[in-house]
């Protein structure tokens, strides 16, 4: 009994094994038959999951496609790089370069030859892998045919372009001419640009699909120079070779360079269609007398102040103009003209601090410089100014404005320092301690018979023309202050008018 029990179980296990078979063999007909049906379906066009260049391409024939390429295309162009310009060769930095469109009237773009090819690679059977392509499925690029009459076009644009037009214009020649560095020896005959072969090779990469070209070696050529050329080339090497030196002015915060620049503009020349340099009898380069003398007029003008009126910014804003003082710079132009006239011959580089009729405390353009003391009249307030910082800033009583004994303004100096002096004049004699004066009998000093300064005093109860401190400013400022340094003594605009 037990044997006719497990005899009907295994029957019965046979008969679902049987059904499962059959289901699974006739899911796979069903599948083999669907996959077989989609490729019959798109077998005249591109099969199923097929993108090309990001445009779906599935059931279309090779001519909608390339239309919907094409109608997605950006205009075509080509960018031509100039390794050269000018003769000169140019670093991958500096290179120029040119761009040019590619409009229908200058060339065709065509997608259907790519297309077909891939068509026919694709192979209906095995649409499947179009699946298991990256994002945007295939890339192709057009094929680009010039127009019947692009390249008569193309080579229009290309020699009217600037750069080429520029290149084309170049004088054919060498000489010698002035720049910005003195002297350049420019040269035409150089890294020509031939036009012709640079045509070539734009064409050449149009029709290879590339969008960009740097031209080869070969689109350019130098061309044989003639005799007076070469004169020009070896009297170029001779000036070089002349001009290799240079002079330093030391102004004191700036410095003036007599470099190439300023050296080719001081020898004897005739200025004509050709730069032409004079030579003495024995064959040498020599300097004009009169350019020399008119450098150092130049540098004379631009650093002395002796005797120029001069704008200063005053302490809190605003600028006053001072065109007293006997404060400034001069130099010595006679010993200057005569030292640099020595200096030139004999050709030696050097750094030279002038010779000066005045000298200043600070040298340089601005020769008050970052040292100096301040009086503002009007306010009534002195500042000594110690490398840009003020170390002493305090109130003043300054000359006598009601009996016209008003303090000087102008840009003046401390000329003497002097500790326990008598100050004399009709009718007073007076001790200080601590003396500086700036102009005549006219100084800056403590009062100690004053208990009171700043404000309105000077107007009624000034001085007779000094500037007078408290006994602990004017020890101070005394005890800074050096021979030479200068004072700025001025009324604000309101007390000048």
């Amino acid at each position: 009994m037990l044997s006719d029990i497990v005899g009907n179980k295994r029957g019965s296990f046979m008969k679902t094994g049987k059904k499962i078979r059959c289901i699974v063999i006739l899911f796979l007909l069903l599948c083999a038959g669907a996959y077989l049906g989609i490729a019959c379906y798109y077998m005249d066009g591109f099969s199923l999951g097929t993108w090309i260049n990001g445009v779906y391409c599935t059931g279309k024939t090779v001519e909608e496609v390339n239309a919907e390429l094409l109608g997605k295309q950006p205009e075509p162009g080509i960018t031509v790089i100039y390794p050269c310009y000018e003769g000169a060769e140019l670093s991958e930095e500096e290179r120029v370069s040119s761009y040019f469109v590619l409009d229908e009237r200058t060339v065709k773009l065509d997608y259907e030859k790519g297309l077909r090819q891939l068509l026919q690679d694709q192979r209906p059977l095995l649409w499947i892998r179009n699946l298991f392509l990256q994002e945007g499925g295939y890339e192709l690029e057009p094929a680009i045919v010039f127009a019947e009459e692009g390249k008569a076009k193309f080579e229009e644009a290309f020699l009217s372009e600037e750069i080429v037009q520029a290149e084309k214009g170049r004088e054919n020649c060498v000489r010698i001419e002035r720049d910005e560095e003195g002297l350049r020896l420019y040269d035409g005959k150089k890294r020509r640009l031939d036009t012709d072969r640079a045509l070539y090779e734009c064409i050449d990469a149009i029709e290879s699909g590339e969008n960009s070209i740097l031209l080869s070696d070969a689109c350019y050529y130098d061309e044989k120079t003639d005799e007076s050329e070469r004169q020009q080339e070896e009297l170029y090497r001779e000036l070089q070779e002349f001009l290799d030196f240079e002079i330093i002015y030391d102004m004191g915060a700036e410095k003036v360079r007599f470099d190439r620049k300023t050296l080719v503009s001081l020898l004897a020349a005739e200025e004509g269609e050709e730069l032409s340099f004079l030579r003495d009898e024995e064959g040498r380069f020599y300097w004009d007398q009169e350019k020399t003398e008119a450098a150092i007029e130049k540098l004379a003008d631009t650093y002395d102040t002796y005797g120029k009126p001069r704008e200063f910014t005053m302490t809190g804003g605003g600028v006053v103009t001072l065109e007293k003082g006997n404060y400034g710079t001069q130099l010595d132009r006679k010993a200057e003209v005569k030292w640099l006239s020595e200096a030139l011959a004999e050709r030696k580089s050097e750094t030279h601090v002038p010779s000066y009729l005045r000298e200043a405390y600070a040298r340089g353009e601005d020769d008050i410089g970052d040292t100096y003391i301040e009086i503002n009249m009007t306010k009534q307030r002195l500042w000594f100014y110690l490398d840009g910082e003020a170390e002493v800033e305090t109130p003043v009583v300054t000359g006598n404005m009601m009996r016209r004994r008003g303090t000087p303004e102008g840009i003046y100096y401390i000329y003497g320092k002097q500790e326990n002096r008598i100050l004399r004049g009709p009718g007073y004699a007076s001790h200080v301690n601590y003396w500086m004066p700036v102009k005549g009998g006219v100084g800056i000093h403590d009062a100690l018979w004053r208990d009171v300064f700043g404000g309105d005093i000077y107007k009624r109860e000034g001085s007779h023309g000094c500037i007078n401190l408290p006994f602990e400013a004017a020890e101070k400022v005394y005890g800074l202050a050096e021979i030479g340094m200068p004072v700025i003594l001025y009324y604000e605009k309101e007390q000048q008018e």
